[in-house]
């Protein structure tokens, strides 16, 4: 899965998550397993952000110090 696949499938859980039907128990399975399924997927977009956009070589060195190094 990419970011973009990753994103669709939260945006499609929060959507379910927003309309479940109302009034919710507290012992309602569905729902927590929702939320836990989209928790999840939060985690997952952000490890996949993470891994797939590091510093670039020039950030690196701009953040360094540059030229001004010590």
């Amino acid at each position: 899965m990419n970011g973009a696949d990753l994103q669709r499938a939260i945006d499609r859980l929060s959507d379910e998550i927003r309309h479940y039907p109302t009034p919710i128990a507290r012992c309602d399975e569905q729902l927590t397993a929702l939320i836990e399924q989209r928790s999840l997927l939060l985690s997952q977009l952000d490890s996949f952000s993470v891994e797939s956009e590091p510093c670039s070589p020039l950030a690196l060195w701009v953040n360094d110090g540059g030229f001004n190094a010590a």
